[in-house]
């Protein structure tokens, strides 16, 4: 920071030696491979472990996988929760209905690759009570299928961002802004909770920051 005139100016200095005047700073910076990734040995892309159609790491016998924000496939998908989500829902269904019938530990399979699996269902549905719908608005694949579900973020309590424009799921193809989308975001957010417990603390968190603000004490 300086003063200049009397008036205080915050200032970015980069690696360069260069300054930059500023008032607000929005920062986007992108996540380094973690050192476990970097030091697997495993083909790489732009820091993610490259991945076939199946999940598979290449090279492996078919008894490697990788999913979620570590890996790659030909098709470039965003690191995002969906992605994961759907990558590990597809990898039960292979590892219970399929690849548990090879077995790895028999001296016989050794030099074998694990059979490539059959038909998976993608998982379409955002929720499991929908989820008898995926084999009606999904045609089943033994590769891996991502389904866009649409976009969403919140802006702030009681505003949110909405883009169904893209998305797979059946109905109206369209964007919403506003409270509408915060409700879908945030009815969204809590059925995708593990447990009871937070279910039932997340509303209650909303309700504190409503009523005494957004708590942005450090520590």
């Amino acid at each position: 920071e300086r003063y200049v005139d009397g008036e205080q100016i915050t200032v970015a200095k980069f690696g360069d030696g260069t300054e930059q005047n500023f008032g607000v700073m929005v920062w986007s910076a992108g996540l380094s491979p973690v050192n476990f990734l970097e030091k697997s040995n495993l083909a790489m892309e732009r820091g993610r472990v490259a991945v076939d159609n199946y999940l598979r790491v290449p090279n492996s016998k078919g008894r490697v996988f990788a999913l979620g924000d570590c890996a790659t496939t030909s098709e470039s998908l965003p690191p995002t929760a969906t992605v994961a989500e759907q990558s590990a829902l597809y990898l039960a269904d292979c590892f219970n209905n399929y690849h548990s019938k090879f077995d790895v530990l028999d001296k016989k399979n050794d030099n074998k690759d694990v059979p490539l699996p059959g038909d998976v269902t993608p998982y379409l549905m955002p929720w499991n009570a929908l989820s008898f719908l995926n084999k009606l608005f999904c045609d089943s694949s033994p590769e891996f299928q991502y389904k866009n579900r649409g976009s969403m973020a919140s802006m702030g309590f009681g505003g949110g961002v909405t883009d169904l424009k893209k998305s797979d799921l059946p109905g109206l193809k369209s964007t919403m802004s506003g409270q509408a989308s915060y409700l879908v975001w945030s009815s969204t957010y809590l059925t995708k909770q593990l447990s009871l417990q937070n279910m039932i603390l997340i509303p209650m968190y909303w309700f504190k920051a409503l009523i005494f603000g957004r708590d942005i004490s450090r520590f």
